[in-house]
């Protein structure tokens, strides 16, 4: 297991505001390419964007760990016998009802969403939204059967469709994030499989969101200029590989012949980028005039 430093929201940083202050280590897929740094794992992501705000409005204190699903510590496995990810262990502190978490794990992927929400005291945004009357989410949450089907050849409609929802939300609500102008549950649910659309779908799929979709554009640039999003996402090779290694060998047969390799992270492969950036069109919410030369 790897420490991922360069996290601003490590466990030593508050510990001198309360000693009540939950304190919990977050366990992450590791990159498929080197077993160390940030996986492309979009659920884990949310997990560590969540924990990140949290940390941010000081209602926790966390340390996360980035895991070699391929290789596993004997101990971690001991640990995580549900072989969930992300995975939590409580190290000291309470939660919002007083009660102690050291060594707090839990038994399945609902007993984490409880759990972030047991040691959220000040940001209700941050709790699963059960009804469309007050979010988004329950609107958008088929993406990423939509985006995995996308990606296996189905077509693009399934995600354009909820692309096209999200953005005329936006458009109607006026807010900067899908459920306010702070990011909430929604968001930390969406944004990273919006960018497991845009990256694995422009190599894989020649896939570019739409350009018409300008609040969508103006939102994802948003989003990037945050801490929490842009420091919790992985390298665009390694949303590749992690998609590349759910293909079939009949698919990759397909995509190596249109010149697509599985270099990630070779010597001879691209250099780790991170796509943080919109395209010029589509700053500051515009759109480029179809008829512009």
């Amino acid at each position: 297991m790897s420490d991922e430093n360069g996290d601003t929201n490590t466990a030593e940083q508050h510990t001198e505001e309360t000693s009540d202050m939950p304190k919990y280590h977050l366990y992450i897929r590791a990159s498929l390419i080197d077993g160390q740094s940030l996986g492309a794992c979009p659920i884990c992501q949310q997990g560590f964007m969540i924990s990140y705000i949290l940390a941010e409005e000081k209602n926790a204190d966390f340390k996360v760990w980035t895991v070699n699903t391929l290789n596993p510590p004997a101990e971690f496995l001991e640990k995580n016998r549900a072989r969930i990810y992300p995975f939590i262990e409580g190290i000291s502190g309470n939660n919002y009802l007083g009660q102690a978490i050291a060594d707090y794990t839990p038994d399945s992927s609902d007993d984490v969403e409880k759990f972030f929400e047991s040691i959220n005291s000040d940001c209700p945004e941050l709790k699963r939204p059960t009804s469309a009357a007050n979010s988004i989410y329950p609107k958008i949450d088929k993406i990423s059967t939509k985006m995995n089907a996308f990606l296996k050849g189905h077509g693009p409609d399934g995600v354009n469709a909820i692309l096209k929802l999200a953005n005329d939300h936006l458009a109607t609500s006026g807010t900067k994030f899908l459920d306010g102008n702070k990011l909430s549950y929604a968001d930390c649910f969406f944004l990273p499989r919006l960018q497991h659309i845009r990256v694995a779908g422009k190599v894989f799929r020649e896939y570019e969101i739409p350009t018409e979709l300008s609040e969508l554009w103006k939102y994802l640039e948003d989003a990037y200029k945050t801490m929490a999003f842009s420091e919790t996402t992985p390298t665009d090779e390694d949303i590749l590989k992690y998609h590349w290694e759910k293909f079939s060998d009949a698919e990759r047969s397909q995509f190596r012949k249109k010149g697509i390799r599985d270099n990630w992270g070779s010597p001879k492969g691209p250099v780790p980028t991170k796509t943080l950036q919109v395209p010029d069109f589509a700053k500051n919410g515009t759109v480029a005039d179809d008829d512009e030369d």
